[in-house]
């Protein structure tokens, strides 16, 4: 029985090691907005969306803990988080109505984004660069959203149209890869930044080893 208990407290020691890496907060806050960042002007919308709705429900999770119990705490989290993504919803149909057509529902999705960084910020979260600031680790995120999904839209654009804010290349337009302006596409897109993000994770490790040394 205590080997078992070894066991789960070692992987569980693992994911919490795993979950608070930057790379797993860039993949996770990008995930719902990735098959729809199929060019930068939509990868904006979407990333400015998402990053909006982690830092808004990072910022009111411990309050509404307070204020709700265990049984009103997920529906009051739901409504909150629909209730500001909708609201910023609002102000991409102004600006820009056939953008806000193009992102269509996975625009409401975005606050799937928010109910998440209640969640984990409520109990105390931090990770990434920001280790020591839970607030920190949430504004991590954000950026990281807004970002990787601006990324993702642009490799995505230039790849399957060869256009780019307006701007047509015709050596990629006439010959576009398949694979890009796809979710498949847009995933590994996503597992390049991951990978991008751990060299450079990985390199600051071994530069601060051989400072102290």
């Amino acid at each position: 029985m205590a080997l078992n208990e070894n066991v789960v407290l070692e992987q569980n020691e693992r994911i919490a090691e795993l979950v608070r890496t930057p790379a797993f907060l860039v993949a996770a806050s990008s995930l719902t907005g990735l098959a729809v960042a199929t060019s930068v002007e939509n990868g904006i919308a979407i990333g400015a969306v998402s990053a909006v709705a982690i830092v808004a429900m990072a910022l009111v999770a411990r309050p509404l803990r307070a204020l709700t119990g265990i049984w009103t705490r997920i529906p009051v989290l739901l409504m909150v988080s629909a209730t500001i993504v909708t609201l910023v919803s609002f102000a991409v149909r102004i600006i820009d109505p056939l953008i806000y057509q193009n992102l269509g529902i996975y625009l409401p999705l975005a606050a799937v984004n928010g109910i998440v960084a209640a969640f984990i910020y409520d109990d105390g979260f931090a990770g990434g660069p920001a280790k020591g600031s839970t607030m920190g680790t949430a504004l991590f995120c954000a950026v990281c959203a807004f970002c990787t999904l601006t990324f993702v839209g642009f490799i995505n654009g230039m790849f399957a149209t060869g256009a780019v804010f307006g701007l047509t290349m015709n050596e990629l337009a006439a010959s576009p890869i398949a694979i890009f302006g796809t979710p498949a596409g847009s995933l590994l897109v996503l597992a390049l930044v991951c990978a991008f993000v751990n060299s450079i994770v990985d390199a600051a490790r071994k530069s601060a080893e051989g400072g102290e040394r």
